[in-house]
């Protein structure tokens, strides 16, 4: 028997919870780390067994991943053994959960359109306009992703980001680094699991970025659809 949105509100902790929906989670403002732990232990426990809601438990981590500044590098991963989520999928849902918050989500709406106006949207305006002519067109995700991409595809043609300096210099740094790793290909995949856990908590950020540029790629490009509760 599928696990009922109703059953999965009831089992979150109320010290750290003010409001839950199937859309997200609103935590206490000041979060104690106790409270946090007991959240993260439970979210983790209901993604594991729970047997439906699987895009509201996604959005729940989602929120949670969001909230203030208390990650550090390679928690994500470790939020995906803990719950048995692609990384990929709690990183998107961090982005969608900070872009777009709770008191702005669209309660008719699914999940699975905000993800995709706010992976293809960073501006507050631009993500409200797109998700309000979805609710009020009842536009059908597949069509969401179809309109947005037309639109990215032929909106205007700003000077690409890498052409400025900052980014002509981060994209030769990038470079030199792809180079360097290729060229010491022969040394990392010898490396025992500790120093390639190191490395994974080092290297983070490249991590992010890379899901943050595929992102932006997959939203101007034909794409299969997004399955934001996919483990």
């Amino acid at each position: 028997m599928q696990t009922d949105l109703k059953q999965l509100i009831a089992s979150l902790p109320g010290s750290a919870v003010v409001h839950a929906t199937r859309l997200g989670l609103a935590l206490a403002p000041k979060l104690e780390p106790g409270a946090r732990r007991e959240l993260v232990s439970q979210l983790s426990r209901l993604a594991r067994s729970a047997t439906g809601e699987r895009h509201t438990l996604t959005t729940w981590v989602g929120d949670l991943l969001a909230y203030g500044g208390w990650l550090r590098h390679g928690q994500i991963a470790e939020f995906a053994v803990a719950t048995g989520l692609d990384a990929g999928t709690l990183r998107n849902a961090k982005m969608v959960c900070l872009r777009i918050p709770l008191s702005r989500r669209h309660d008719a709406l699914s999940w699975s359109h905000h993800c995709e106006v706010g992976l293809a949207f960073a501006d507050p305006e631009k993500i409200e306009h797109w998700l309000a002519m979805a609710e009020q067109e009842r536009v059908a995700t597949a069509e969401l992703r179809r309109r947005i991409r037309l639109h990215l595809a032929t909106s205007s043609r700003a000077t690409p980001a890498m052409e400025s300096a900052p980014g002509f210099r981060l994209m030769r740094e990038l470079r030199a680094a792809a180079r360097a790793t290729e060229q010491q290909r022969s040394v990392w995949t010898r490396w025992p699991a500790s120093t390639a856990g190191l490395a994974l908590e080092e290297l983070q950020p490249l991590a992010e970025f890379l899901d943050t540029m595929r992102a932006t790629v997959l939203a101007n490009t034909a794409r299969p659809p997004i399955d934001p509760g996919a483990s």
